[in-house]
């Protein structure tokens, strides 16, 4: 059983839904997958404003019956993609949730994934059917899933729990001059205020000692945070280092170089997203693939492509073999 539906454009009232058929979801995913490579429509892992008009021309090239619009059908649609995608994703990070690569579709128990449904309804309508965009879409959302709203670097984890630390130290420094007050009523409003100023500019210092035994222990824990504090900064700041030199080191590796070469050969031959996902996979298995295709001629490329990938899937269809039989 397959989640995609039949399509059919609705007329009269509800005229803006549209049921998609198997063919327009491929060519939307195929331009998705284009569009998503391109830098002059995606560029941080996020695509610019007007993507979904070029998209709309794309299947407008391929489908020229379709009558396909950017909104509200590629909107609502790619909506719905990525939905499922996100669901798909949530179930697959938590334990007793694997993905059948063959069968395109989530494997768990159907009474675990009824539970997990109860919180989580993006998720129904997954169980026993096919999603069969799920690598196309992975290559294209994996990233937002990543980084996308909500998601917190090092750096601004670091700096919330400054922000945060400052808050609780200003608040308990009133505490404690509160609770001081309230266990010496025998001190005079002088000696009061004397002994809160005193012990303002002991908070400050973080060294020397006070009268109150309470105010020194907070003092101390206080210190500890802030030098912890301190040196998660420093350790986010050499993350940071860390990966720049690291996307510099990959933008300057040879081998990375003739994998993008590759990846466009087998973009301009046509390929699908999906044959391009799994050409990508054996490269990086077998680097040597790439090699041999750009010594081909250019009108055997293809052919050699084509039986790489057979070969892939008799590989995969052996793998999956040999682990039903253990």
């Amino acid at each position: 059983m397959d989640i995609l539906e039949g399509s059919i454009a609705v007329r009269g009232r509800g005229k803006n839904k549209r049921k998609w058929i198997p063919v327009e979801d491929d060519e939307l995913i195929k331009a998705l997958v284009d569009v998503s490579l391109d830098p002059r429509w995606r560029s941080d892992g996020s695509f610019k404003n007007g993507y979904t008009s070029v998209l709309e021309a794309r299947l407008a090239e391929k489908l020229p019956d379709s009558r396909i619009s950017a909104t509200p059908h590629i909107d609502s649609r790619l909506r719905y993609f990525k939905t499922k995608y996100s669901a798909l994703e949530q179930m697959l990070n938590k334990s007793g949730f694997t993905w059948d690569p063959t069968k395109k579709m989530i494997q768990c128990e159907k009474q675990q994934y009824e539970t997990h449904c109860k919180n989580n309804p993006d998720a129904k309508g997954l169980y026993g059917v096919s999603f069969p965009y799920y690598d196309e879409l992975s290559m294209v959302y994996s990233k937002d899933m990543a980084t996308g709203e909500g998601a917190e670097d090092m750096t601004d984890a670091v700096q919330n729990l400054e922000e945060e630390l400052v808050r609780v130290n200003a608040n308990d420094e009133e505490d404690g001059e509160h609770m001081t007050s309230v266990e010496t009523p025998r001190r005079s409003v002088d000696s009061t205020s004397s002994s809160s100023k005193k012990r303002k500019k002991e908070w400050k210092g973080m060294k020397t000692s006070s009268s109150d035994p309470l105010l020194d222990v907070f003092n101390e824990v206080s210190g500890d945070l802030k030098v912890a504090t301190m040196s998660i900064g420093k350790m986010a700041q050499a993350m940071d280092r860390e990966a720049s030199n690291q996307e510099k080191a990959r933008d300057e590796d040879p081998q990375q170089k003739l994998r993008e070469k590759a990846i466009n050969e087998i973009r301009r031959l046509e390929f699908t997203g999906s044959e391009v996902i799994k050409a990508a996979g054996v490269f990086v298995r077998m680097p040597d693939q790439m090699g041999m295709l750009f010594a081909l001629p250019e009108p055997l490329r293809r052919e050699y492509i084509v039986d790489m990938l057979r070969d892939e899937a008799a590989r995969r269809e052996r793998e999956v073999k040999v682990k039903v039989l253990v």
